[in-house]
């Protein structure tokens, strides 16, 4: 009986511990002038994603690269920790810091495309129980530029 026990515990103890599916990128909505300077100007987008996982996990020290149509736009961290919903759509708030010219340049050329391709380049710690693994970000998608909500 103790042998049962022992190994209904072990099991139990090692599906505790499995290791997280991707999170799934949905989309990059409301994106925001938050500083315009002559050279660096500020801008805050929220990216949304999914977690397919069956329990709630936890993301912190996030960065990545953003390009936009394979121009590099800037980079972006993320300092805190996020606690993310089981199975649910959330969304993360960014700030990111891009050469004004670029930003202007990029604004004028989309205003003829009807999407814009979007990559995201980085790294995340995410993770459950104080059990952090760092996961590479490469999201790449055509976004329509209707749905980006300025």
């Amino acid at each position: 009986m103790r042998s049962i026990i022992s190994l209904v515990m072990i099991c139990a103890g090692l599906s505790a511990c499995t290791k997280p599916q991707d999170l799934q990128f949905i989309d990059v909505q409301n994106i925001r002038m938050i500083n315009l300077g002559l050279t660096e100007s500020t801008v805050g987008l929220d990216v949304r994603f999914f977690n397919p996982n069956k329990q709630q996990v936890k993301l912190k020290d996030a960065s990545a690269k953003v390009y936009a149509n394979s121009t590099y736009l800037g980079d972006t961290n993320l300092d805190t920790t996020i606690t993310v919903p089981r199975r649910d759509t959330f969304s993360i708030p960014l700030t990111m810091k891009i050469p004004t010219l670029t930003a202007i340049s990029k604004v004028m050329q989309s205003l003829s495309d009807s999407t814009v391709n979007i990559k995201v380049q980085g790294s995340v710690k995410m993770g459950k129980a104080g059990v952090f693994i760092n996961y590479p970000i490469n999201y790449e998608r055509k976004q329509k530029i209707s749905d980006l909500n300025f």
